[in-house]
């Protein structure tokens, strides 16, 4: 399968988690709409909101890029069958257990179903579609990630009346390229790279190692007391034989964490 035109689809559809991976994919697509004289009017950014879970100014941050480049925002959350916005502690809390390794639901119930459901929404009522749908992934980043290819049909999304193709445009690209386009065009990022998180992700993210959540935990110590308190309440460690009360321990005792490596998803 290739690529193409985008002429060819009705709506480009890019998720964003406001991250610098997020910012560069979203410039190369508007950068290839204009170049192909594809309506930047049929380009919507996917922002899945995380609400506390995510850092402050995130949902600000996705809006402002989204009017640095000119195109549309949607916000999407997870929420019930009842329809109530249930957030990541209110979840973790109902389960008894932290999203893991082999239990992502961060990943699945919290980012990939609400922003599913955009692009049903924007398909509704229309008896034929096709779909891009673009996703800021670099191989860099993960083994499964390096794995996955660039562009491809998204089977969970495709019906008899809709098509959609997932399409990966930054996914062989270096972080160093990615800053190098970010500062070379002044794209928004968020301050927390400045912080020295090398990911915009879920403030304390299971996956994070020790220094960005000793990072994360100095900016935000309420958010990090909410996750302490649900550690306490439902007996299941932040990850295997790791407590999240322990990255306030090395807080309180002056830890200085160093330059951190980008870690795996």
């Amino acid at each position: 399968m290739e690529l193409e035109n985008f002429c060819q689809y009705d709506y480009i559809v890019v998720n964003s988690s406001g991250g610098k991976d997020s910012i560069v994919a979203l410039w190369k697509v508007c950068g290839m709409a204009k170049f192909q004289g594809y309506s930047l009017d049929r380009i919507i950014v996917s922002h899945q909101d995380l609400g506390d879970m995510e850092w402050n100014g995130t949902k600000e941050l996705v809006q402002k890029q989204c009017d640095f480049l000119g195109v549309k925002c949607v916000y999407s959350k997870r929420r019930d069958f009842k329809g109530y916005e249930e957030n990541l502690l209110e979840y973790v809390e109902r389960r008894g257990k932290w999203p893991s390794s082999t239990q992502r639901y961060c990943t699945s119930d919290f980012k990939r179903g609400p922003g599913m459901r955009v692009v049903t929404a924007l398909t509704k009522g229309m008896r034929h579609s096709k779909i891009l749908y673009v996703f800021g992934f670099r191989k860099d980043e993960s083994p499964a990630r390096a794995k996955r290819t660039k562009y491809s049909i998204n089977k969970k999304l495709t019906t008899k009346s809709r098509k959609v193709f997932d399409w990966l445009p930054i996914h062989e690209w270096s972080t160093e390229r990615i800053w190098k386009v970010i500062r070379m065009h002044n794209l928004p990022y968020h301050y927390a790279y400045d912080l020295g998180m090398p990911r915009l992700s879920c403030v304390f993210c299971i996956f994070s190692p020790m220094d960005a959540l000793v990072i994360a935990g100095r900016e935000n110590p309420k958010l990090l007391d909410k996750y302490i308190e649900i550690e306490d309440k439902i007996g299941h460690d932040f990850r295997n034989n790791f407590k999240i009360a322990s990255v306030k321990e090395k807080i309180e005792s002056g830890y200085v964490p160093e330059q951190i490596e980008n870690w795996m998803m």
